[in-house]
């Protein structure tokens, strides 16, 4: 038997089949851990970069407190959140291409 679940945006109604709702909740999922991973990163480049000082805990708190705000929103389906997750996750993943590759042909 086909399941449909109803999905409602700007007024509209969407229908989708059972594998389909399944596809887009496992896409959205993965999008948020590569948008924990980029926060556990970023942190880990904070640290290397300032030490524990004052800059790092300043710096830290600050990335930290934006990625929590972003996540929240995102987990509600907001499409700005879900836009600054999607840029950040395409970001990071250009940023370990660009380091792969200079640490690959650098000297």
């Amino acid at each position: 038997m086909i399941k449909w679940y109803k999905i409602q945006r700007r007024g509209i109604r969407m229908y989708l089949f059972e594998h389909e709702q399944k596809r887009k909740k496992l896409i959205h999922n993965s999008y948020l851990s590569i948008f924990i991973l980029s926060l556990l990163l970023s942190l880990c480049f904070f640290l290397t970069d300032y030490g524990l000082g004052t800059q790092f805990i300043a710096r830290g708190t600050i990335s930290v407190l934006f990625y929590v705000v972003v996540f929240y929103f995102a987990i509600n389906e907001k499409k700005w959140a879900l836009f600054l997750v999607k840029v950040n996750v395409l970001m990071l993943i250009f940023m370990l291409v660009v380091v792969i590759i200079s640490l690959i042909f650098g000297r």
